[in-house]
């Protein structure tokens, strides 16, 4: 339907050839009237850009940025379905020169219609500031729209207190889930991404660090080993030599986890997940003193702002600068 009610006013949607437009009308009236507008100016748009034959559509963009940036990541599938959705609701036929901030207002309008929050709509803007990266890149765009983030409430970061931890470590090796809840604790000592685990090899384990070579920035690090790491990577080494020391990938161990959260009463919580083991070790280092700068490189973060999401949970130096307020002159 090209034409439905929004609130008090009427949206105005029209696809010509796979390239869309919306905008809105306060009364029906005038929303019929639009829609011819925007249907012809769509006609003339396309027909004139029949001419400009050294471009991309979105789609063949789309494409592009998937074999060449996506492809070879851990998150490549879901970049790929956010890739999808945007190129979905813009048109997979637009061009790229196109594309200008009235289309991506379109493009927040519709997902806001769909109920995304804020951070899920900055997924899908980030996504299409890739692709047309790309094609700016490959002289396919000659200059990039602005792109207006939206703003994001900080999320509570969901870590395990010692009691927690001990439990689900506890209720998994009961269950005889051994190569489990040996993953568990070393994803608490190292902070290390699942997906890092995953592929640490017995060559990569360097006496008091593990070396982590493929990451989610392509940056390679080393992170150290506490004794109990440590302990249970040279153990796993003894029957696995060769390959990786946690073959296996996380469905396995969100299988493992989901159980345990049940088990524990914990289905409530939404951000009681595994990632939440990485979030566990950053938060310790932070709140026992490390300096925010060393916790970055630890944790592999590209940029400070990302760790700075952790600063909070040390509050020393604000409750050392109170103590000035204190004295008396």
């Amino acid at each position: 339907m090209a034409i439905r009610p929004r609130g008090t006013h009427f949206l105005v949607d029209v696809t010509v050839k796979g390239v869309r437009r919306t905008t809105t009308a306060s009364t029906a009236d005038a929303a019929q009237l639009a829609e011819a507008e925007l249907r012809a100016t769509l006609l003339r748009e396309i027909g004139a850009d029949t001419a400009h034959k050294d471009t991309w559509t979105l789609k063949q963009a789309l494409d592009k940025t998937i074999a060449i940036s996506w492809s070879d990541k851990d998150s490549g599938p879901q970049l790929t379905r956010n890739g999808e959705e945007v190129v979905e609701i813009l048109g997979p036929a637009l061009l790229v020169n196109r594309v200008t901030t009235d289309s991506i207002d379109t493009l927040v309008e519709v997902l806001q219609d769909k109920g995304q929050a804020n951070g899920t709509i900055n997924r899908k803007l980030a996504a299409l500031s890739r692709i047309l990266t790309i094609a700016q890149q490959r002289g396919k765009l000659d200059r990039m729209p602005h792109i207006q983030r939206r703003d994001e409430a900080q999320c509570r970061i969901r870590f395990l207190s010692k009691e927690e931890e001990v439990m689900v470590l506890g209720i998994l090796r009961q269950w005889g889930k051994e190569d489990q809840a040996d993953a568990a604790a070393v994803l608490i000592d190292t902070g290390l991404r699942p997906s890092e685990l995953w592929r640490v090899e017995r060559r990569d384990v360097d006496h008091q660090v593990i070396n982590i070579w493929k990451t989610k920035n392509h940056r390679a690090r080393s992170v150290p080993m506490t004794r109990r790491t440590a302990d249970i990577l040279l153990r796993r080494a003894l029957t696995v030599p060769q390959g990786p020391l946690f073959p296996f990938n996380n469905w396995w161990f969100g299988n493992a986890w989901d159980k345990v959260k049940a088990h524990m009463k914990m289905t409530h919580d939404a951000q009681f997940i595994p990632y939440a083991l990485r979030h566990t070790c950053i938060s310790r280092l932070v709140q026992r003193g490390v300096p925010l700068k060393v916790v970055q490189e630890w944790a592999g973060h590209t940029i400070i702002t990302t760790t700075m999401r952790y600063a909070h949970l040390c509050p020393t130096n604000l409750l050392d600068a109170v103590r000035v307020l204190e004295v008396e002159a």
